[in-house]
């Protein structure tokens, strides 16, 4: 996936592809720059990307297959949300897909892998350090979406896949605080897994995504609807 950067016109270069185009918008909501109830309009997307409506539409598309856009008649695009309920619900069918998948790990990851998962921790770890909240946002997502994807019943990985991007659509009460902002839980998960402990690295999972979950606001930004012209160029 690209590496997300704030939407600016630095970013594109002439005629970005659809595949440009749809990561940017898919890391902007990751990142939490996309707030719920955002208006997602073709004309203005199209114009800044320099590319044509039809482009636009295929990547509008592509978003509302990921349930992180929703396509209105009459209306258009807008970002999704999450009511309490269903975030309440995604997290605990994340709690038990995750758990089979750790037990898996536990005994498939190879050295390389935990080093490679070890290096996206320490990114995280930096943004974290630098109050860089978007990209926290986003790396903390891509740790569990790594985890999935490393594991070897690709049709748990896939699951998951479809299912943690759309925690993005619920938000924390107080962003600066978030709880993956304190303890480094997900090295200790890592550590749990390293040592073949799948039981310890479920318990600490759960644990974090307790924690998480707890501090979930679904509704927080709802009525804070953001106009994409004030995101685009920021």
């Amino acid at each position: 996936m690209v590496s997300a950067k704030p939407l600016s016109q630095a970013n594109v270069k002439s005629k970005p592809t659809e595949d440009f185009i749809y990561t940017e918008l898919y890391n902007a909501v990751l990142e939490r720059r996309l707030p719920p109830e955002t208006k997602l309009g073709e004309n203005a997307l199209a114009e800044y990307y320099g590319v044509s409506r039809t482009i636009i539409r295929q990547v509008l598309a592509r978003l509302s297959h990921d349930r992180l856009v929703k396509l209105e008649p009459n209306r258009g695009a807008f970002i999704a949300s999450l009511t309490p309920e269903e975030a309440k619900h995604i997290y605990a069918a994340w709690r038990l897909v995750e758990a089979e998948i750790l037990r898996d790990l536990t005994q498939s990851m190879t050295k390389e892998q935990i080093a490679s998962v070890r290096a996206l921790i320490a990114s995280e770890r930096q943004a974290c350090d630098q109050q860089d909240m978007p990209q926290l946002s986003r790396l903390s997502v891509q740790f569990h979406l790594e985890l999935a994807r490393l594991c070897k019943n690709q049709f748990l990985g896939r699951f998951m896949r479809e299912l943690i991007p759309q925690t993005s659509l619920a938000f924390f009460y107080e962003v600066r605080k978030m709880p993956i902002c304190g303890e480094d839980e997900h090295s200790k998960i890592l550590d749990c897994i390293e040592a073949g402990d799948a039981e310890a690295a479920i318990a600490t999972a759960t644990k974090h995504l307790d924690g998480i979950e707890a501090a979930l606001n679904a509704r927080a930004l709802m009525t804070q609807k953001a106009k994409l012209e004030d995101i685009l160029g920021t």
